[in-house]
């Protein structure tokens, strides 16, 4: 895990994964392999589909999930002979970067509250 905070993206892309960036996100390592595929550069389904090794609907879900998460942005075109096509992209990194620090924060302040109880006075 050490790693994983010196060179993140180098991490991932070597196919290892980092527990803090999942666990403050709340992300399986599936989803931040997804994240740093799309960051630079919009991808369609069928790409992430192929670059996960995953079948579409299960792509698909996976996409909704981080979707929902608000880590990725996601556009529709429409084609030129009908049809439309959905591509993804990751949400900018200084964004994630200050969601990161956020969270960082209000887990900071959790612990603390947790180290500072008198665990002995809680009732039983």
């Amino acid at each position: 895990m050490k790693k994983c905070l010196v060179n993140l993206p180098g991490v991932i892309q070597k196919g290892g994964r980092c527990d803090i960036f999942e666990c403050l996100f709340g992300l399986k390592p599936i989803h931040v392999k997804i994240y740093f595929y799309i960051l630079k550069q919009k991808k369609t389904i069928k790409e992430i589909s192929s670059h996960v090794n995953r079948d579409r609907t299960t792509t698909v879900r996976l996409l909704q999930s981080m979707e929902m998460q608000g880590i990725l942005n996601k556009d529709t075109e429409g084609l030129p002979y009908g049809g439309i096509r959905n591509t993804y992209s990751g949400i900018p990194q200084e964004q994630i970067k200050n969601r990161l620090q956020r969270t960082v924060k209000e887990v900071e302040s959790a612990v603390n509250n947790l180290v500072n109880q008198d665990w002995e006075s809680m009732p039983e």
